[in-house]
């Protein structure tokens, strides 16, 4: 066998294609880049760091040295350069440092590059590129923060409330005095007109919030006063409430009848509201407020709804229950301002930057061009850090009469709705604002600069409410025509309210916008009860719906876009963390024939649209939709001969796009929020699939952000002070360090550094590991070094299958072990990932000190759980003794006691074949087992586990109809719109098709492709630095068929597996290194190539 292989020759004419000879083109450096993007703009990176790629000019003829320069102009780059790096003897072609003078504000500077071949030849200097930086001192920004009206305050102390309703259900209550305190609306009266038994009467109730992990609400009845005995007589007239509270005194009076008098003085102050647990509750006919001289009155004859929920009929608005628990209707907060400025340039600019931050979400335009996208930068943590972009505008302002303006959401900046995470009290929460700079640059070489001040001119919108998850409410009747325009008349809108604005210092947005990416359409539209039409746009999607509708001005129409539908064919929508009505997006028409809407401060994830309200019957064309997610480039491919494998790559590929905006997300549909575990369960199919670097350096240096001073990482990023810390009213179970989730910490850098050959997001990721570490270990006991967290009842491994009582219940039944064992894994993993990185960045005394202390973690770990009869890990009841999620974590990270990997593998294998080739581990274990079980020589395992279609696997959510992936194996759960388990991906990629670097950033690379019995072909691309690296095998009557592309720089292993071959084909310019494991090991450089064998009849 050895000679047969040693003795190769080419014989590319026997393969199914020829080994084609490359074009060479002339060996010009191409595809430049400055911080992973094509000329960007506005970047504030002190030196930028540098890219481009070599073609293939010949067999391993990779580049040697290169040389760049940098000027500020292109005249001046070959004369004056600004830097010139000289010949550098370097085969880097990425991740380059510009090492020259301090970069100055809103500056261009233009770069290129030559670089030598391995004979010393020299290319031509590349076609420039630049870069341009943003404002880099705080004082290069002359505009200020700006907001809209700030006068809507519904807190209201001594008030006189006054309410003329028509009841219609079984109850309706009046709150006052309610503040917002905790997950919920739950600091409250409650006057309760309840019709029971055949009478009405009033309750008075206490409405109180438990506070801690509950959201739960207590009511204490304060007194019970008989209304009428009669109560159908009493239903079929209308009526009025009219409370005064004025200090510790309520005077409570109900149409004509005797005042009531409670002393009570618990709650003080508060807002007012409605609460309607019941279908068809009752109809507000009018309310009014008077208190210290401030006032809230509607009767609703105008058609504008003031309130959170309920939908305005003929007669006022009619209330009924929505999602169950979360049926308080509140006063909105004030509509998203209008802001607009008009101004004159003297001439045409040459170059116009437009500069723009927000608190929330600001939806520009420059006379009435469109400038970006309103949710494009996401949010951060604003007390922290507040991004700003930068845009070129130049061909969007003109010389003479010019508009600048701005409508404004709230985004995460300003939620209103109480929930889970307490958003709603984020110390930097306010009305939006908008802090924007225009400079325009002459001819002349004079400059002139708009920008946001007290000049402004304001007024409240069309958009009437936006919430990031409850949706938006639009009246094209309000919408000011040609407000974005020259010559509107804004004399009566009011000047522009000059706020403090979000605390945190501006720094540039230079992650990939978020952005509108493509359209969708729905394939079918019903109609399951009469009037309410339910369109089905075939697959689950983040995005927004477009409506075209024409009807009568004043009418109404109502969206609420779900996920999946009830057995009756309307939409399922559950609530639980949020006191709100989730994506319900309301647009009442203008009349003024065709129109056009869609939401701009907010997304949906939904397949399924249930419409009211829409006048005559809608056709499939009266809504569309947008896909939306952050625009990050794909950055590779996979595809095989296995039509399911194919379908379960595509889900995994849409349900990482449908979560990625600005950070990783949980999901689109419910919380939208970065929970780490879930990304560091996806990391490597995340970067493989995608061109993440930017977005993921945008998100770490929100966890820098988030860490607290004692060094704990939340487990939401970003987050507000109230969620994932000690002490905190949060969910308990995020309470202090939970290692499996703060992993991420150390996972993302490492996966850029891995993939991208990123060094940088190491060092700038150091000192948070190192203290997250160092935090983590006093959570540990001293003398068995076991993980002891009181806190953390539920949060070791996840989404396993689960037991009777569903996904709780899992968590605390942990199936798979205690969380000691998830946790202490996690841990250790995370001292080797940070002693990796002491040792990179030159540190060590670091180095020294956290590997000896993963070495006592790992002693510790295998006294507790290693059986060394069995050879396995064991654990202790009520876990069932073989538990797989231990077992695979202790191999992956290398907790297994020397030489007994095997015997490990074996008893991973043979409990998963008990199984039927199904999974017990959870995502943090699922993220490894496939490529595992593929590396021990379980390639039939792992693709038998891959293509089962009963549950719980990939294959069952694709036999059942699903385009995504779920939230757990069982459908029975929230969402079907989760990413952890797109883990998946990575094992097509890197065991089917068999690429991996070898070395950072793919300067080395291994292709060994794990061909299981049953699947004929695979194929996949993935963008590396140095260009697109190609793995793709086939069957072909008998012969085993490998063709490899290889780009300029990288150096490559290819393994062919030979088996019993014996007559392999292997092209010229592949060199022979070794037979190991079945396979025939080859060596090349760039170029295309084709390999093959006879024989192996796998």
């Amino acid at each position: 066998m050895a000679a047969s292989v040693q003795g190769i020759s080419a014989c590319a004419g026997s393969a199914p294609r020829a080994n084609a000879e490359i074009e060479r083109p002339a060996a010009v450096p191409s595809a430049l880049r400055a911080e992973y993007a094509r000329a960007p703009l506005g970047i504030d990176a002190a030196k930028p760091r540098l890219a481009w790629r070599v073609p293939v000019v010949g067999t391993d003829l990779k580049q040697s040295a290169y040389q760049v320069r940098v000027a500020k102009s292109v005249a001046e780059m070959e004369s004056a350069p600004l830097w010139d790096s000289g010949k550098q003897m370097s085969s880097s072609s990425h991740q380059v440092e510009y090492s020259g003078p301090v970069l100055e504000s809103r500056t261009r500077y233009q770069w290129q590059v030559r670089t030598w071949d391995g004979k010393d030849r020299v290319s031509g200097w590349s076609a420039p590129s630049h870069w341009e930086t943003g404002l880099l001192q705080p004082q290069d920004w002359s505009a200020q923060w700006i907001s809209g009206r700030l006068n809507v305050d519904h807190d209201f102390k001594d008030a006189k409330i006054v309410v003329d309703f028509t009841l219609s259900g079984k109850a309706f209550g009046v709150l006052f005095r309610a503040q917002p305190i905790g997950k919920t609306y739950g600091e409250a009266y409650l006057w309760n007109i309840v019709h029971e038994n055949g009478q009405i009467r009033l309750v008075q109730q206490m409405r109180r919030y438990v506070g801690g992990n509950s959201s739960k609400v207590n009511l204490a009845t304060l007194k019970t006063l008989t209304l009428a005995t009669d109560a159908a007589a009493w239903i079929a007239r209308p009526h009025k409430l009219q409370i005064q509270a004025i200090g510790d005194r309520i005077v409570t009076i109900v149409d004509d009848g005797v005042p009531d008098t409670l002393t009570e003085a618990t709650q003080t102050h508060g807002t007012i509201g409605f609460f309607s647990a019941h279908e068809d509750a009752a109809t507000v006919h009018a309310v009014s407020v008077q208190a210290d001289g401030a006032e809230f009155k509607t009767d609703f004859k105008d058609g504008i709804n003031p309130f959170t929920g309920g939908s305005v009929t003929g007669s006022g608005l009619r209330l009924a229950a929505g999602v169950p628990d979360k049926d308080v209707v509140l006063p909105i907060a004030a509509p998203a301002p209008l802001l607009r400025r008009a101004f004159e340039l003297p001439a045409q600019p040459v170059s116009a930057r437009l500069y723009v931050a927000a608190g929330g979400l600001p939806d520009i335009a420059i006379n009435g061009t469109a400038i970006g996208e309103a949710m494009q930068d996401g949010y951060t943590d604003y007390s922290k850090r507040v991004l700003y972009r930068t845009f070129d505008v130049t061909g969007a302002v003109r010389g003479g009469a010019n508009v600048l303006s701005a409508e404004l959401g709230r985004g995460w900046y300003g939620v209103s709705e109480p929930n889970e995470w307490y958003w709603h009290m984020a110390p930097w929460h306010a009305a939006p604002a908008l802090r924007a700079q225009l400079e325009v640059l002459f001819a002349d070489g004079k400059r002139q600069t708009i920008g946001t001040d007290g000049q402004w001119r304001t007024t409240d919108g069309p958009t009437r409410h936006d919430s990031v998850y409850a949706g938006e409410r639009y009246d094209a009747r309000l919408l000011p025509k040609h407000w974005r325009r020259g010559g509107f008349d804004d004399s009566g809108w009011s000047a522009a309210n000059v706020v403090a604005g979000p605390a945190g210092p501006l720094r540039a947005a230079t992650q990939e916008p978020i952005a509108v990416t493509g359209a969708i359409r729905p394939v079918s539209v019903s109609e399951p009860k009469p009037g309410i039409y339910v369109f089905d746009f075939g697959r689950i999607f983040a995005g927004r719906l477009q409506l075209s509708v024409k009807g009568p001005r004043g009418t109404t129409v109502r969206m609420v876009q779900t996920e999946k539908l009830k057995d009756d064919g309307t939409v399922a929508i559950s609530g639980g963390l949020v006191d709100t009505q989730l994506q319900t997006d309301q647009y009442t028409l203008s009349g003024e024939g065709a129109e056009q809407w869609s939401p701009k401060f907010g997304y949906s994830g939904l397949r399924y649209v249930q419409v009211e309200g829409f006048p005559g019957k809608p056709t499939l064309a009266a809504l569309d939709a947008k896909l939306m997610h952050s625009d990050i480039d794909t950055s590779a491919s996979f595809t095989s001969s296995n039509e399911l494998l194919n379908k379960i790559q595509a889900a995994a590929r849409n349900t990482l796009l449908n979560n990625m905006f600005g950070n990783q997300t949980d999901t689109p549909t419910y919380e939208k929020n970065g929970w780490t575990g879930d990304a560091q369960a996806s990391a490597l199919a995340s970067i493989l699939n995608f061109d993440v670097a930017r977005v993921w350096t945008k998100w770490l240096a929100d966890f820098r952000d988030a860490q607290s001073a004692k060094g704990e990482i939340p487990e939401v990023i970003p987050t507000t002070p109230y969620y994932g810390y000690e002490d905190t009213p949060g969910w308990g179970a995020v309470w202090g360090p939970v290692p499996s989730w703060d992993a991420a910490t150390f996972i993302l850098p490492w996966e850029l550094y891995e993939q991208q050959g990123d060094k940088r997001i190491l060092q700038d990721m150091y000192a948070t590991q190192k203290a997250l570490v160092d935090y983590t270990g006093t959570w540990f006991t001293p003398e068995k070094l076991n993980y002891r967290n009181p806190n953390n009842f539920m949060l070791g491994e996840y989404a396993a299958v689960m037991p009777p009582g569903g996904l709780i219940a899992a968590l605390r039944q942990q199936p798979n072990g205690p969380i000691d064992a998830t946790a202490s894994a996690y841990y250790f993993h995370m001292l080797n990932k940070l002693a990796d990185s002491a040792a990179l960045l030159g540190k060590p005394d670091d180095e020294t000190k956290y590997r000896a202390i993963a070495a006592q973690v790992r002693t510790a770990y295998n006294a507790r759980y290693w059986d060394a009869a069995g050879e396995y890990y064991k654990m202790p009841a009520p876990t069932k003794d073989f538990a797989q999620t231990p077992n695979i974590l202790a191999i992956a990270f290398g907790l297994v006691p020397d030489g007994k990997e095997a015997v490990v593998m074996r008893w991973l294998n043979d409990d998963i074949v008990k199984r039927g080739y199904h999974l017990g581990c959870g995502v943090y274990a699922g993220r490894y087992v496939m490529t595992m079980l593929a590396d021990h020589g379980y390639v039939d395992t792992a693709y038998k586990v891959a293509t089962r279609t009963d549950a719980p696997s990939w294959g069952f959510w694709i036999a059942s109809g699903l385009s995504t992936m779920a939230e757990a194996w069982e459908l029975s759960v929230r969402s079907w719109d989760h990413h952890y388990w797109a883990s998946i991906s990575s094992y097509f990629y890197q065991s089917l098709a068999g690429i991996r670097p070898t070395a950072p950033g793919y300067a080395t690379a291994r292709i060994k492709p794990q061909p299981p019995e049953g699947l004929e072909s695979a194929e996949a691309r993935v963008r590396t630095p140095y260009g697109v690296l190609a793995s793709s095998w086939r069957r072909v009557d008998g012969r085993y068929w490998l063709t490899v592309d290889i780009p300029a720089g990288i150096d490559a292993e290819i393994w062919l597996p030979v088996g019993d071959a014996t007559a392999p084909v292997a092209p010229a310019g592949a060199s022979f290194e070794a037979l190991k494991d079945g396979y025939a090991v080859y060596r090349s450089g760039g170029g295309s190539y084709v390999f093959g064998t006879e024989g192996v009849a796998r």
